[in-house]
């Protein structure tokens, strides 16, 4: 699996996106929340639910149904393409049965270049580099770019339905949730007291 198929590993990956190096960074956006509280949702003792996941997200600008999921794009905006890069560099680095020297040979890059990569997002991923991880990890072109979460059993937990829900969700812009949420709350409404 991944390093970023759990939530702990996106609540982090988010708060490093955000340039927030520290948790100390991201309480301050958080301020209500004692430091145990994110320390403990990063290091997996505890879940956040709904309302937590949607503080998280506005405090990195990331995606709730991402952050909760590994659903949709990472950024409520535009898909993050870097980070979705880097989320599958680390995956093919997990799944090397050869180990990191013979991955960074594969991809002509120096084991500390390779480091580099894996311990930082930002660090660009170019389309050169990604071509050379789909070869070396036998995928089809095009497969550094997108999101593989098959393997999450957090998002395998919940009926398809509902992660469609969730990512179709996540991809609306703040005025399009709104809409949603009501027309929902009006259908539950009427089928409620039908």
């Amino acid at each position: 699996m991944s390093e970023t198929d759990h939530i702990p590993a996106r609540i982090k990956l988010a708060r490093r996106m955000a340039g927030l190096d520290t948790q100390a960074a991201l309480l301050k956006r958080i301020p209500q929340w004692k430091p145990s509280r994110l320390g403990n949702y990063e290091a997996g003792v505890s879940t956040p639910g709904p309302d937590d996941i949607l503080l998280i997200a506005r405090a990195t600008d990331t995606s709730a149904c991402w952050l909760m999921f590994g659903l949709g794009p990472i950024r409520p905006s535009a898909r993050d393409l870097q980070a979705i890069r880097h989320q599958n560099l680390s995956r093919l680095a997990e799944q090397s049965e050869t180990g990191l020297p013979d991955l960074a040979k594969g991809l002509r890059l120096t084991q500390k270049r390779l480091r580099d990569h894996l311990d930082n997002p930002f660090l660009p991923i170019d389309d050169d580099l990604a071509q050379r991880c789909e070869q070396v990890g036998e995928h089809r072109r095009g497969w550094m770019d997108e999101q593989h979460v098959e393997d999450d059993p957090l998002c395998m937990a919940f009926p398809e339905d509902m992660r469609e829900l969730m990512m179709l969700y996540s991809e609306l812009s703040k005025d399009g949730r709104r809409l949603v949420l009501a027309t929902l709350r009006t259908l539950a409404g009427e089928l409620g007291s039908g």
